[in-house]
């Protein structure tokens, strides 16, 4: 089976870094590349894990990091006025990547990075052909809550499959994020996409995680001040899983996933080499790529462009 002109962003923070390398290699089997846009801060302003940010990058140098600056003070009320920031920073690293794909890219497969594909089953799905018919597809995902034998019987789809020609920064810039790509855009399109076997092709671990990293997660996120994250997370670990989680109130089923996945050891990055394909923007490279009020650095920005691209 051969790849198709598809490009796979992955939105990253090391929050979700025990995912990382699965996702990683899943998406190798599909994509001709992969964009991994990275802030320096979470989005609550406490700085990033550095020392382990900078081990992933090595790690993975097939693929290009994009990391960019956590500076709110230099963007303007109006953006935030028109997208909250816990959104904003969502769809700002989209954007980011999207400035980096390369020219022969017809289709951008976004993803977080706890959502992990069937890589071998998605390739057979896109061999196949019928996603060309369709300007853009939500793809149907399992979801898993506290242990990565938990999956809900209700499935979800928040995994976005898009034409490339489509996109433009009005809409990779919007309040509703990856739903407002599949919302916004015309038909032909088509949600909750299963594989030839008529199941969901990925797995989503956005809240398999130790207490510790539930606590952290929910501290960092976009989200943190929509419920009482704490005291529900508390609640939760006094007792053993009741079969319901806190968020949607799904049911559960046991299961094996399909990827090594263990809560019993810390994510490990065995350095490969240098990540000659790393980008570092600065404020003014940010504000220039998401066409923000032009300050200096545009230059700059154009030739990290041009060096990225040869």
């Amino acid at each position: 089976m051969t790849k198709p002109p598809l490009a796979t962003v992955i939105n990253f923070c090391t929050n979700e870094a025990r995912f990382l390398r699965a996702c990683i290699e899943e998406c190798r089997v599909f994509s001709k590349q992969i964009l991994i846009p990275v802030c320096d801060h979470f989005h609550d302003g406490a700085e990033e894990n550095r020392s382990l940010l900078e081990q992933i990058y090595r790690s993975f140098p097939d693929c290009r990091f994009i990391e960019y600056p956590f500076i709110p003070k230099e963007i303007s009320a109006k953006v935030f006025r028109k997208i909250s920031p816990a959104h904003f920073w969502h769809s700002a690293s989209r954007a980011v990547a999207c400035r980096f794909l390369s020219d022969e890219i017809e289709r951008v497969l976004f993803l977080d990075a706890d959502e992990v594909p069937e890589g071998e089953k998605f390739l057979a799905w896109l061999n196949e052909g019928d996603y060309a018919q369709h300007t853009v597809q939500k793809l149907a995902n399992y979801w898993y809550f506290r242990e990565p034998a938990y999956r809900a019987e209700e499935w979800e789809d928040s995994i976005v499959l898009a034409h490339r020609g489509s996109l433009d920064l009005s809409l990779l810039l919007h309040e509703e994020e990856r739903n407002a790509i599949y919302d916004l855009l015309p038909h032909p399109k088509r949600r909750r996409v299963v594989g030839g076997d008529r199941q969901p092709m990925f797995h989503h671990f956005s809240w398999v995680r130790t207490k510790e990293e539930m606590l952290r997660k929910t501290e960092k996120w976009g989200h943190r001040n929509d419920r009482d994250w704490k005291s529900l997370i508390e609640t939760e670990f006094a007792a053993p899983f009741s079969g319901r989680d806190f968020i949607h109130g799904y049911r559960y089923l046991e299961c094996i996933p399909p990827f090594k996945l263990s809560l019993e050891e810390p994510p490990l990055f065995p350095e490969v080499s240098a990540n000659e394909r790393l980008i570092r923007l600065t404020g003014a490279d940010l504000l220039a790529l998401l066409e923000l009020p032009r300050r200096k650095g545009w230059k700059k920005f154009l030739s990290l462009v041009e060096k990225a691209f040869p």
